[in-house]
């Protein structure tokens, strides 16, 4: 029972019932009281008329004939009135009860001296003999002899026992008109007031299914909760999805004001590794106005292969911004198809030869060259490929290693690059494959710590995973996946796809 109007009705449907349980005892022990109030003050005189009609002490002494005389005419009058004689003290002296009846052999005088001196005070209850602990209403008269007190008749009136509340109602149609009456009333107002708080809760209910709503667009991890699976009504679920909403806000502003340090961050690298070149650049072509003349043509040509490279330097730069920001944008979208994994590898491998020859570094490579094809955008993939051997082959000294590796799983096919370089220090692994953060000690700001950015976000389009493994020292280790191309890709695959068999196992260091 989770919505917040149901569980006020149930609350209010038990106040309700204890409220009119309330009720019937207490008008079952006003009347109750009331009966007996009627029923000492109509009979609150008998025993001074009994007195005054009958001797019942004569000389201290009882007179059993005025006492039987007595119990007669109660009886005739009321059959349940019982009399008793008292002395002074309160000891029964006298009565026409039955002795296995007396439970008590004195009644207390409290009661009796009250009923006396306030005869306004109605019921007075006093000690019936015939109980242990009971109390009844009751008549009373002293029996004087001038101004001597002899004793005092003390009379039990008739009255039926307590009876329980259903014994009451089953034995009076006022009552249980009166008890049909407070139900449907109580049936009533309940009906009402859960109409009234149906709709009192209605704006609560609609914010909640706002928040809900909210909270469903978001993914889990934004949220840190799952708000799906709450329990309570409007007001817990609001509590919830509250504290969630506010953590998200938070993690957001974290995020803006992270990305907002990168932005500065990637300000203040690109200026420097623009600067750098263009100072370069500036300062040999100066060279060259000034000297020109002056300079043979070796001299001029090696300014000029300077003057070029750092031309190349500039349009890499610029190239890695604009394609980061065409990723970013939206503005590429990747061209699935199936390809086999194993030749692109190949010949990225291929074309960095070269460049591994020229560091001193061996590039090697073990792949699963059987035709397993991968489905995503082939262009893209060998741009991640090209990054991540730039990298690798950067960070690894001479005589260092890099190696490209693929595995194939039944869903998945996995791409390793494995370097002994230099490594990554543990810090910095959190950030690495932030858009605008580059390693503070490298020398080689060719890319502005572009290339991992890009990575992420071609893999990320591919949605798939990657994941860098590394440690100071240690070398490093790029993993990435993608989706295993099915039977219908491969069979609708076009004509300029090559799918093509190979050997098992291709090793680059043959084709030096």
């Amino acid at each position: 029972m989770k919505a917040l109007h149901l569980r006020l009705t149930i609350a209010f449907a038990i106040l309700l019932t204890a409220l009119a349980i309330g009720l019937l005892l207490l008008l079952n022990r006003t009347s109750e009281r009331y009966s007996d109030e009627v029923l000492q003050r109509l009979n609150s005189d008998i025993g001074m008329y009994v007195v005054r009609e009958l001797p019942l002490l004569e000389a201290g002494k009882v007179n059993d004939k005025a006492l039987r005389e007595l119990g007669r005419q109660a009886m005739t009058v009321n059959p349940s009135t019982e009399v008793y004689l008292l002395d002074p003290t309160g000891r029964i002296i006298s009565t026409l009860v039955p002795s296995d009846r007396l439970h008590r052999n004195s009644v207390r005088l409290a009661p009796l001296l009250s009923f006396l001196a306030n005869p306004e005070r109605r019921p007075v209850y006093g000690d019936d003999p015939a109980s242990v602990d009971s109390e009844r209403v009751f008549s009373v008269a002293t029996i004087n002899d001038g101004d001597h007190l002899q004793g005092y008749l003390y009379v039990v009136l008739g009255g039926a026992k307590t009876q329980s509340i259903a014994a009451t109602l089953s034995g009076s149609y006022t009552l249980r008109s009166a008890a049909t009456a407070l139900a449907l009333v109580l049936v009533a107002t309940l009906l009402i007031a859960a109409v009234l708080f149906a709709v009192l809760t209605r704006r609560l209910r609609d914010l909640d299914h706002c928040m809900r709503s909210w909270t469903n667009q978001l993914p889990a991890e934004t949220l840190g909760i799952h708000v799906s699976k709450l329990r309570g009504d409007e007001i817990s679920a609001l509590t919830s999805r509250f504290h969630a909403m506010s953590a998200a806000i938070e993690r957001q502003i974290r995020d803006l004001k992270a990305i907002d340090a990168l932005r500065r961050e990637l300000i203040a690298n690109v200026s420097h590794d623009l600067r750098t070149p263009l100072a370069s650049l500036r300062g040999y072509i100066e060279t060259l106005l000034m000297k020109g003349e002056a300079l043979d043509s070796g001299e001029l040509r090696a300014h000029l292969n300077v003057a070029l490279r750092q031309t190349d330097q500039l349009g890499r730069l610029i190239d890695a911004l604009f394609e980061l920001a065409k990723l970013e944008s939206g503005a590429i979208a990747p061209k699935f198809e199936p390809f086999v994994i194993a030749e692109l590898l190949q010949d990225v491998a291929l074309r960095f030869r070269v460049l591994a020859n020229d560091r001193g570094v061996e590039l090697h490579t073990l792949l699963a060259n059987d035709g397993t094809a991968a489905l995503g955008d082939i262009e893209l993939i060998e741009r991640v490929m090209s990054n991540l051997l730039q990298n690798s082959l950067r960070y690894t000294p001479a005589g260092g290693q890099v190696r490209i590796e693929m595995s194939a799983e039944s869903e998945l096919i996995r791409v390793r690059v494995i370097d002994t370089g230099s490594g990554i220090e543990p810090q910095q692994l959190p950030r690495i494959f932030d858009r605008f953060y580059s390693s503070p000690d490298h020398s080689d700001r060719d890319q502005a710590g572009l290339g991992l950015a890009i990575v992420k976000r071609i893999i990320d389009l591919h949605g798939q995973s990657v994941r860098v493994l590394s440690g100071k020292g240690t070398g490093t280790t790029v993993e990435f996946s993608l989706a295993r191309a099915t039977a219908l890709s491969l069979a609708t695959a076009g004509p300029h796809e090559s799918i093509t068999e190979g050997p098992r196992y291709s090793d680059a260091s043959a084709w030096r």
